[in-house]
């Protein structure tokens, strides 16, 4: 028993330290070359203020990958929370941010919103904002496939079929979803946070039947229950420190996430939706995720957040108040109009197939 709790202590320090401590030093110590740096955008209030908070995840896949190998190398990687991150959601999280980064750095609002991107592509124009349309997409399908082992020679192929394109669609539709709401300090982590607790109460409910199957209250049940609760903890660390890391600058409006952060955690997420969700439910989530990313193009979910109270309360928790920063500097009015700032993050036209430029 000993032993057990020691390892179990391991695992959470494990998790603490390359979910959070990590990546919130090495944020806090890039913060100021982010404000340093000519790279800003307008915000909603009208503030120009630096993007690029989004590379806590590039932080973040480098820790754990490091802590992969160093588990693997003593033997002891099997059946650890970062066993179930390491491989596809790394390439996932890595792929997607780097298409987004590319967006965020060259992208030129030229087109926007889905039927913007694929008209420019049946014009023969690739936009940065359809190269991530199609390279995320990519992804999400090699992920769908390779991390749920679908195969179509399977005894029933049509299944594997729908499995593999829904989950596709869940997971770059998620990256997507994560980006729309991308429209005020600390939205869109707070959807990724929705999201990605429901990938681990998903999990936590899928294993603990088959642990106490059979076995009524018995000691190896409870400590396998035990064990699995552990390990949903330790993810839910290593899922949602990178956010803990970036929440006060996000909230406080001193740097944003960019496509970058957004598409990148969203894709996690969505990851993780699809690995712990059984058929007809991911059939749900893909048409549900497919009906708000098309509604996003006619709909403002501002709007509707701010007509709902429920919504609105959510979405304000955390956020500075209007009075903390009093009026629009003229140093920032004067960079609005040079970089063509009159475009705010709430102008919901300002998104490449949902993404925002904020």
């Amino acid at each position: 028993m000993t032993a057990v709790i020691i390892g179990w202590t391991l695992s959470i320090a494990v998790a603490l330290v390359v979910g959070w401590l990590v990546p919130a030093v090495a944020i806090k110590g890039l913060l100021p070359s982010l404000e340093a740096s000519g790279r800003r955008v307008t915000n909603y209030r009208g503030r120009r203020i630096p993007t690029g908070l989004g590379l806590v995840w590039l932080v973040w896949a480098v820790g754990v990958a490091l802590a992969s190998t160093a588990l693997g190398y003593w033997g002891i990687l099997r059946g650890t929370p970062i066993s179930l991150i390491q491989g596809f959601p790394l390439l996932l999280v890595v792929g997607s941010l780097a298409f987004g980064l590319v967006d965020d750095v060259f992208g030129g609002g030229d087109a926007k919103g889905f039927r913007g991107h694929l008209r420019a592509m049946a014009d023969g124009r690739l936009t940065t904002g359809g190269l991530k349309l199609l390279g995320i997409g990519v992804l999400a399908l090699v992920v769908s496939a390779g991390s749920l082992q679908i195969s179509l020679d399977a005894r029933d192929p049509w299944l594997s079929l729908v499995r593999l394109i829904c989950g596709a669609l869940v997971i770059a539709l998620s990256a997507n979803f994560v980006n729309l709401t991308d429209l005020r300090p600390g939205r869109a982590i707070k959807a990724y946070g929705f999201l990605a607790i429901t990938g681990v109460v998903l999990y936590v409910i899928g294993i603990s039947p088959d642990l106490i199957r059979g076995s009524v209250l018995s000691a190896e049940s409870l400590l396998g229950l035990a064990d699995a609760k552990i390990a949903a903890v330790c993810l839910l660390i290593l899922l949602l420190g990178p956010v803990a890391a970036v929440w006060r600058y996000d909230l406080g409006e001193r740097a944003m996430l960019g496509d970058a952060g957004a598409n990148a955690m969203g894709a996690l997420a969505g990851f993780f939706l699809v690995v712990t969700t059984p058929l007809w439910l991911l059939v749900v989530l893909a048409f549900v995720l497919l009906a708000l990313n098309l509604a996003s193009e006619k709909v403002s979910f501002s709007k509707v957040i701010e007509r709902v109270a429920f919504l609105k309360w959510i979405d304000g928790l955390g956020r500075v108040s209007v009075g903390s920063f009093g009026e629009v500097s003229e140093q920032d009015a004067d960079d609005g109009e040079r970089t063509g700032g009159s475009a705010s993050a709430d102008d919901e036209a300002w998104k490449d197939g949902g993404i925002s430029t904020r």
